[in-house]
């Protein structure tokens, strides 16, 4: 089932008419597939062919495993410290996004962020983290703003267990990660703008 399930990502959105041409596969054999992956629920109902959350969490948890048996379980990311916009600080300390990485991270973030460029060598690495599933910061509304979600990856930089930032909206380049921790790290690590600083990220 996993192996259909992994077909349909490369077909998602299209008809069953369509994903069946796409995959050199009979629209009858393609039916009988979704028929299955629909009654586990790993696919939706509708014209189109669309993933469920299940479904996805059933190619999260393979592609866990995957990593695990090839071992790749961290990369790590170098870089230099960067002086932020100053909206670290306001994000992290809302409630919505402070409850959720108190209660996934294990630990009450520090009021604000610290910045990292990337060096050229390591941006190739934030790409796999966007690919990733990562740990899920869901967004939220308070009623009179949105905010996006965010998805987070345990890290360790100078010994200090930390998490990297990939967020949904951001005003940063790619070329920009952020770190929280329960610290404050330009403090704890004596850090300065142009610092280097090296990032143990871990991916499962």
């Amino acid at each position: 089932m996993l192996g259909y399930l992994l077909a349909l990502a490369g077909v998602e959105g299209l008809t069953p008419s369509e994903a069946a041409k796409a995959l050199g596969i009979s629209r009858q054999g393609l039916h009988k597939a979704l028929r299955r992956l629909r009654a586990a629920g790993y696919v939706e109902e509708g014209p189109y062919v669309k993933i469920s959350e299940a479904g996805r969490e059933a190619l999260r948890e393979a592609l866990r495993g995957l990593m695990a048996y090839f071992g790749i379980a961290a990369v790590r990311l170098e870089g230099y410290v960067a002086r932020g916009l100053g909206e670290g600080a306001f994000y992290v300390s809302l409630e919505g996004y402070r409850r959720q990485i108190e209660e996934r991270l294990g630990f009450t973030p520090y009021p604000g962020t610290l910045n990292v460029v990337l060096s050229a060598d390591s941006l190739i690495y934030r790409r796999y983290l966007e690919a990733l599933p990562g740990i899920q910061i869901r967004g939220f509304s308070d009623g009179v703003r949105t905010y996006g979600g965010v998805k987070a990856f345990r890290c360790r930089t100078g010994g200090i267990d930390c998490a990297v930032l990939v967020i949904e909206r951001t005003h940063h380049g790619p070329e920009v990660v952020e770190v929280i921790a329960p610290v404050k790290l330009r403090d704890a690590l004596a850090l300065e703008d142009g610092d280097p600083i090296s990032i143990e990220v871990q991916l499962l």
